[in-house]
């Protein structure tokens, strides 16, 4: 009796793994196809984007979504080609040859294996912290600046106007003086296009507004045929079939385009990172290093079958998130779909209007433009807004990549800025208490005023020589706005550490307090390593303090 009991709790057991196994595989299998609905249309405009046959945007998603499920970490994360890169690797590229040209496409595949490389020296090596070297405000700029190059670089397909490859401002100059030659068809069917996708995305998250609005287009480009009513559509893929791109690539032009490959991959880092951790895999330990290699790998099959360098992708992976997908076979589900594409429907190809997949990127470049982060950032902080506006117009005004090298450059100084000049404080007294804190942390209703000859700093960071310029700077500034100023307290509640240059500074800067008959003194002295400093440094001789006082209150009774 106890056996059959047991037989039947294990049976039993068996058929509930078997239900739910049944269950996440079509959970899986429903969330690649939505995520397939989805890409399909804009892995396409992407690739038409980047200077390749659309084509091979669908190449470059199979391959891509192949690397990452091999190497890949995080469940929800979906690869292939970006709209944040292309761009950028497109206007760098086409300096060296002309777009959808033979040349121009063996550098891009070149392009990828360097990038998917170095991508996988970053997972080997374990070097995903050079993503920090991007703030997010100057992140938030160069996704702007990239959005407007994007919108701007469709609006002669939408309007039937002549290309002008320019800076966003003379290419709009350049379409002012033509918009007479303005096609009042392709305008129409952009521009639908883009209402289309835009309407239904912000009412329908999951609906495939992109893949319909393309059917559509192809209807109606069918209807226009059938009246001898011409107008420009994409060209035919025979010819671009998969083929072995290793040897015959430019490798003599690595070292070229080898900074334009740290480039990309720093960027594709940056994005991967940021999905990773917004779009996270509860039931594993986030592993970024392992999401690095498996874009990397991506790239690098990419690169081998002659495609272009592709990333991460934001909206794709909330998508296999919401969808409720259990494993990485739900990419991998997406990426067969797509398959299925490539081998029965590419003779409608040449039906697709131009006009419709300018539509299509510009609702995507409209998408990475971030505006409510960047209006908040605006009511926080303004040094770091400007620093986003910065960003963003030497991105519109220059070369993507220039532009974005410019942004790496300001995101430094930013950071060397905020380092050079931390928080120093003046603390204040309220009345009738000898309590002394940071004006915030008062009562604003109480009548707070700084002591005519007492001034009390609370340094929020260890004097090192990239410091104390600014820890003199406010103290010489109370020396000479305050005339009745004797003594100056420092509390070192804050200080962690100290350097000899600050030492040696410390002296001369007590001696220019000396022939102001001012003092200088150091309280709550509390971390262990500065403590040890001020005993090994004679920091306390130094500034001719007789004992360690332990408060404020001490310190000016003493003085007193």
């Amino acid at each position: 009796m106890h056996v059959d009991y047991i037989l039947s709790y294990e049976s039993e057991l068996s058929m509930q793994n078997k239900v739910h196994n049944i269950m996440a595989w079509r959970q899986d299998l429903f969330a690649g196809l939505s995520v397939a609905a989805i890409a399909l249309p804009a892995q396409m405009a992407t690739a038409h984007l980047a200077g390749f046959p659309v084509i091979y945007g669908l190449y470059v998603f199979v391959v891509s979504s192949l690397g990452f499920f091999l190497f890949g970490c995080n469940r929800y994360l979906s690869c292939g080609a970006d709209s944040t890169i292309a761009p950028i690797f497109a206007v760098s590229l086409a300096s060296y040859a002309t777009l959808f040209s033979v040349q121009y496409m063996a550098l891009a595949s070149l392009l990828a294996l360097l990038v998917g490389g170095i991508l996988l020296c970053v997972y080997a090596f374990k070097l995903g912290w050079v993503a920090n070297l991007l703030s997010y405000p100057v992140t938030l700029g160069f996704l702007a600046g990239v959005s407007i190059h994007i919108i701007v670089s469709q609006l002669p397909s939408i309007l039937g106007l002549p290309h002008n490859s320019s800076s966003p401002f003379q290419a709009l100059y350049h379409l002012a003086l033509h918009i007479e030659q303005l096609n009042i068809i392709t305008t129409f069917i952009g521009g639908g296009v883009f209402a289309f996708i835009f309407w239904f995305s912000r009412q329908y998250k999951r609906f495939p507004a992109a893949l319909i609005a393309l059917a559509i287009s192809i209807t109606i480009e069918m209807a226009l045929n059938a009246h001898s009513i011409n107008i420009p559509t994409l060209s035919n893929p025979a010819g671009f079939e998969l083929h072995w791109a290793f040897i015959g690539l430019p490798w003599h032009q690595a070292l070229t385009i080898f900074p334009l490959a740290l480039l990309i991959a720093m960027i594709c880092i940056v994005q991967t990172s940021a999905v990773s951790s917004t779009i996270k895999d509860r039931n594993t330990t986030p592993n970024f290093n392992r999401d690095f290699a498996g874009i990397g790998l991506g790239s690098v099959l990419s690169g081998l079958i002659g495609g272009f360098p592709g990333n991460a992708s934001p909206p794709r992976s909330m998508l296999i998130q919401q969808g409720g997908a259990h494993s990485k076979w739900a990419a991998l589900f997406s990426a067969a779909v797509i398959c299925l594409v490539l081998l029965y429907a590419q003779n409608i190809f040449h039906l697709i209007p131009k006009a419709t997949l300018a539509g299509i990127l510009m609702y995507v470049g409209l998408s990475i433009f971030k505006w409510n982060e960047i209006k908040r950032i605006y009511h926080q902080n303004r040094q770091e807004f400007y620093l986003c506006l910065a960003t963003m117009l030497m991105i519109v005004t220059f070369r993507i990549d220039i532009g974005v090298m410019f942004g790496v450059l300001l995101s430094l100084l930013h950071s060397v800025f905020i380092i050079t000049r931390p928080n120093c404080e003046e603390l204040f007294r309220e009345p009738d208490c000898d309590h002394w804190g940071h004006r915030s942390r008062l009562n604003p209703e109480q009548n707070l005023s700084a002591e005519e000859d007492i001034a009390v700093l609370h340094f929020s960071a260890p004097l090192y020589f990239t410091t104390f310029s600014y820890f003199e700077e406010r103290i010489l500034n109370l020396a000479n706005t305050r005339t009745l100023l004797r003594l100056v307290i420092i509390d070192a509640s804050s200080i962690s550490d100290m350097d000899l240059t600050a030492v040696d500074k410390i002296e001369v800067l007590n001696q220019k307090l000396t022939h102001r008959n001012v003092t200088l003194l150091f309280v709550n002295i509390e971390h262990p390593r500065f403590r040890r400093l001020v005993e090994t440094t004679h920091l306390l001789k130094i500034l001719d303090q007789k004992t360690e006082y332990t408060s404020i209150k001490e310190a000016i009774m003493a003085y007193r």
